[in-house]
């Protein structure tokens, strides 16, 4: 799986094209061979540099962002559950005693605790392992913030075996087998809610989910010459896009 995923990058794809590029051009003294490993260097600067300035990546940004608007506070209060998928924790290493959530999975439970203190809900699910080894240790540093952030311990129910966003689904309707008439809120990262709606559609039915975005990066500021100086910011945005739309094509081909 980590593999597989590594292919999602942008970053491999680049440099897969740059060494290639520039093996073919070192490698032989046929005329094709040359030549062919100069496109595939300007191919994949060319690649690098688009992904990396802020019209190309905010283009991609707003294609997803714009799939879904937040949901009114009627909808929101008549929620029977909701979901915070999880995205990804920092494990405890030399300098951190403990896990913590990351900036994404910060900004999903923060967000995610209001609402579903301003909702009806009763229960509030934190999905997901967090690794391919089956940790729990996401699904419980959630709990923790959430805690904090002031949700009582018995309205939470910790699901700690998803390893990716289908598998997110998977295991909800597992635990709360699907039915006519629930009403279950989503709360991820804009960019993950198009394709984190696809999945929990495909286990339960669609008129059951409700999206609910949170901690958009899309920006509407104008353009200008700063726009077009490449920064890793950009490009790491565009690289998250971009898997989201892999993601997305594979769950319609696979699922």
């Amino acid at each position: 799986m980590a593999m597989l995923r590594a292919f999602f990058n942008p970053a491999t794809w680049i440099l897969l094209l740059l060494i290639t590029g520039i093996f073919l051009l070192r490698g032989s003294r046929r005329q094709l061979w040359p030549k062919t490993g100069w496109y595939l260097v300007v191919l994949g600067t060319s690649v690098l540099y688009l992904l990396s300035i802020s019209p190309a990546s905010n283009g991609l940004v707003y294609y997803l962002e714009s799939q879904y608007q937040a949901p009114s506070k009627e909808i929101i209060a008549n929620l029977d559950m909701v979901v915070i998928l999880n995205g990804g924790v920092t494990p405890a290493r030399e300098f951190s005693k403990s896990p913590e959530a990351s900036g994404a999975t910060y900004s999903r439970v923060f967000n995610g605790v209001e609402i579903f203190k301003q909702s009806g809900a009763k229960t509030l699910v934190l999905s997901g392992a967090g690794d391919e080894h089956g940790s729990n240790s996401t699904s419980e540093v959630m709990k923790n913030l959430s805690i904090k952030l002031g949700v009582s311990a018995d309205k939470i129910v910790t699901e700690s075996r998803s390893l990716h966003t289908m598998g997110h689904a998977i295991e909800l309707a597992k635990i709360f087998p699907p039915k006519e008439g629930m009403k279950i809120g989503i709360v991820t990262s804009a960019l993950h809610i198009p394709r984190s709606v696809y999945s929990f559609q495909r286990k339960f039915p669609p008129n059951t989910i409700i999206p609910i975005p949170v901690g958009y990066s899309y920006s509407s500021s104008k353009y200008g010459i700063k726009s077009l100086i490449p920064s890793a910011h950009t490009l790491s945005q565009s690289s998250y896009a971009i898997h989201e739309l892999i993601g997305i094509i594979g769950y319609r081909l696979f699922y």
